[in-house]
């Protein structure tokens, strides 16, 4: 016995053509922003958690550095005992850069809440970089006679703080664990040890 057939109409043949345009519209339209609305949820999750920062009020242009985040340039100073630190072998690491001297009223004024963050975060991935600019050491370890708990560096002639804009003290940068400049500190602040700032660098370190 034949098998029986069934006949497609014309206006049936259409339908199917329709759904599929339909279809291969819709795969197309979520292929197109399915990244886009990911892409945009990681960042809205990004400034969320980096909001806090804002308490710091950074600068977003420096004068030699342009508009940032910019690559944070390379130095090598060393410590008061002659251990050399290069700021590229901290990668993976969040790290604040902080410009300063001796003489500087407002270096002065910000330092103790700089100190209370290093005492801080000294178990978690990030170092804390005071560079001063002194004429020398022993002006730097009279200032320090109990020692520091910041890693404090000696730029006599002052060339890393001119590699980043910097002609007045005290500045400060903070640079993400892939050597990038997030944000740029003018002046001293004496928040640095808050909660805010902390949850600031946790949010770069957990990038």
């Amino acid at each position: 016995m034949p098998t029986p057939t069934t006949s497609i109409t014309p206006n049936q043949l259409a339908a199917y053509g329709v759904s599929g345009l339909v279809t291969c519209a819709l795969v197309g339209y979520f292929a197109w922003a399915l990244p886009d609305a990911l892409s945009r949820g990681r960042e809205g999750v990004r400034r969320t958690r980096e909001a806090p920062c804002q308490v710091l009020r950074p600068t977003a242009q420096n004068a030699v550095l342009g508009r940032l985040p910019q690559p944070a340039p390379d130095f090598a100073l060393k410590t008061h005992d002659g251990q050399e630190v290069k700021l590229s072998s901290l990668r993976g690491r969040v790290v604040l850069v902080n410009f300063w001297a001796t003489w500087c009223p407002t270096c002065v004024v910000e330092e103790p809440s700089l100190e209370r963050l290093a005492t801080q975060m000294k178990n978690k991935p990030f170092s804390l970089l005071a560079v001063s600019v002194d004429e020398n050491w022993d002006l730097v370890r009279q200032h320090f006679p109990k020692g520091s708990a910041m890693t404090v560096l000696l730029d006599k002639d002052k060339k890393v703080p001119q590699a980043y804009g910097t002609e007045k003290f005290p500045e400060s940068f903070l640079i993400d664990r892939d050597g990038n400049i997030r944000y740029f500190v003018v002046s001293e602040r004496q928040l640095w040890h808050t909660q805010e700032v902390r949850s600031c660098i946790d949010a770069l370190i957990e990038e």
